[in-house]
């Protein structure tokens, strides 16, 4: 299985600096490097594929922590963390990207902080390479101290350490003997200026009191323990960390914190979970678009319709009458006059006019049917009133308007009375 390793730039690098990458093989040899640039993807020769990506972060750079961390949930712990350590961290808290990975029984997990803006740069390397998931490790938790209780090597320029209490990355580090998690101020690990050799180591091995001590060639560790205090010294060469990073299981890995989120280190292809369904989303899409059209289609249609039907009622009135008249209830009575024609043929619209103005003038009275009776020369209604005597009040009425009205008989009911009468001129 080939691994890529991209070595981040230490301070998080200038604007738009290369880094190198390097792709390792499973057999551990290299199989090809190079550099890229901010959101650039590796150029992996034919065929080259990674199936993990390993982000090496200068251990300067990195606040590096073994601790307890309370909480009930994993949430719980993300925001306890930062005041575990705050005392502890060379710059201001909301200055600092802290994040804790995931506990063991005893609630104990690595804590990495980072100044944030040294983390949004080496983001910006990172989002571009093309591969999940994407673990990021302080390249000194690399360092290999075969059980010995402090290791120095100067690598690219930087020294860099690893103490007993801190080797607990790597299956079988020594840190794991230790059981209890580091005391507070015991440094882990770290990395420093090879200018600064000669202020930092001393403090260093006075710090850690290593009694087995284990250097690269170039380092003397005359500057580690300058007392005479013996010490079980081995010298090593400087590793060569691209290969210890491919090396290193990725469960050991994904123990240390999501520095630059979870959606890095997860290493599901959610672009792959949904290409089967592209076609069945389209297909979806197209349904639906093609659902509104219809219903776009019919309401336009049923708009153009009843536009269609208004301008025809428009239209007939405009043929039957003028259009301009301010009273239409008077012009369509003198259309029906008009349409009585020959004496006699207009006695119902006579009966009726007389009728209705009779029936609204009294407010007892209510007509429920008025059918025309040809053979009876006259009106045949059905009426309902509260008492008999609005009745004769109602025939009265009738009698002045020039009717004529004969009782047919009447009904009384819970709610009043109901009676039928014939009406006709007099």
């Amino acid at each position: 299985m080939s691994v890529l390793v991209v070595s981040l730039p230490p301070g998080g690098g200038t604007e738009n600096a290369r880094v190198p990458w390097a792709l390792v093989g499973a057999d551990g040899g290299l199989v090809a490097e190079g550099q890229i640039a901010p959101g650039e993807m590796p150029a992996l020769p034919e065929g080259g594929r990674a199936e993990r990506a390993v982000a090496l972060m200068p251990a300067q750079d990195v606040f590096v922590r073994y601790l307890a961390v309370p909480g009930r949930s994993e949430r719980e712990a993300a925001q306890a963390a930062p005041f575990l350590v705050e005392e502890e961290l060379a710059a201001p808290l909301e200055t600092q990207a802290v994040a804790v990975g995931p506990r063991d029984a005893e609630g104990r997990g690595w804590l990495l902080a980072v100044s944030k803006p040294v983390q949004a740069r080496w983001r910006s390397y990172l989002a571009g390479l093309g591969v999940k998931p994407v673990h990021a490790v302080p390249d000194a938790l690399l360092l290999d101290a075969h059980g010995g209780d402090l290791v120095v090597a100067a690598v690219d320029g930087t020294i860099l350490f690893l103490t007993r209490a801190g080797d607990r990355l790597r299956p079988g580090g020594a840190g794991d003997d230790i059981g209890e998690q580091p005391a507070a101020g015991v440094p882990l690990c770290g990395g420093i200026d090879a200018e600064l050799a000669e202020i930092v180591l001393p403090a260093l091995g006075a710090r850690v009191k290593p009694r087995r001590l284990l250097v690269s060639p170039d380092i003397d560790p005359a500057l580690i323990a300058p007392d005479d205090s013996p010490i079980a010294l081995k010298r090593q060469p400087a590793p060569d960390l691209r290969l210890e990073a491919a090396c290193m299981p990725e469960a050991a890995l994904a123990r240390l914190p999501a520095l630059f989120g979870e959606a890095l280190v997860s290493g599901i292809d959610w672009a792959a979970l949904a290409r089967p369904w592209r076609r069945a989303a389209a297909l979806a899409g197209i349904a639906v678009l093609g659902a509104a059209g219809l219903l776009v289609g019919e309401g336009l249609y049923y708009a153009q319709r009843a536009e269609a039907f208004y301008e025809a009622s428009r239209e007939l009135y405009r043929a039957e009458l003028d259009e301009r008249a301010i009273d239409p209830a008077a012009q369509i009575a003198t259309r029906l006059r008009a349409l009585g024609g020959a004496p006699g043929e207009s006695e119902f619209l006579e009966l009726a006019a007389a009728l209705g103005a009779v029936a609204a003038a009294s407010e007892s009275v209510q007509l429920e049917s008025v059918r025309y009776s040809a053979e009876r020369g006259g009106l045949s209604v059905t009426a309902t009133y509260p008492d008999f005597a609005d009745f004769e009040a109602f025939r009265a009425a009738a009698e002045a308007a020039g009717l004529v009205i004969e009782d047919g008989g009447a009904r009384q009911g819970e709610t009043g009375v109901t009676g039928d009468f014939l009406v006709r001129l007099s």
